[in-house]
């Protein structure tokens, strides 16, 4: 019998792939931080102030969390040393978070492990499946974000 392609249901498999796949990335990640003092969610939010500094509304939306959880996440980052509170030009009550040299070395030594770990376990898939796979996660998320926002009456972010 002749199956026909159904390109539909086909995203849809992938798209419920999206759970499972974020929790094994998440329990992977938990052990690759064991001895390095801080979580999953801090890794992601140190990673992001890494990248340029942020105020923890720019990093939530970034991140698609609540503002008060990743408020939280900052000011566990604070205690620790690893990122620091700095003046924000364009608004004197929200402040910017940057990285401290403690954050930014952390940050390369679990990113540098989880480098190796990529290549070890998934060094096989090519650059061109790794762009078309990029490409549509791009896509799902913008098209879900859209729609979440719709529900919410929120405008898109930038």
């Amino acid at each position: 019998m002749l199956v026909r392609f159904d390109k539909q249901e086909r995203l849809y498999k992938a798209i419920r792939l999206v759970r499972p796949v974020h929790l094994n990335v998440s329990r992977t990640m938990e052990k690759l931080l064991e001895g390095a003092g801080i979580s999953v969610a801090e890794r992601a939010v140190l990673e992001l102030i890494c990248g340029q500094p942020l105020t923890v509304p720019e990093a939530a939306r970034q991140l698609s969390m609540k503002r008060q959880f990743v408020q939280r996440v900052a000011a566990g980052l604070i205690s620790k040393g690893l990122i620091e509170k700095t003046p924000n030009p364009e608004h004197r009550s929200a402040y910017l978070c940057a990285p401290t040299a403690a954050g930014r070395d952390l940050f390369q030594t679990v990113h540098g492990r989880e480098l190796e770990m990529l290549h070890a376990v998934l060094g096989d898939i090519n650059q061109t499946e790794v762009v078309v796979a990029l490409r549509v996660m791009m896509r799902i998320d913008a098209a879900f974000e859209a729609l979440a926002q719709a529900g919410d009456g929120k405008e898109e972010r930038s």
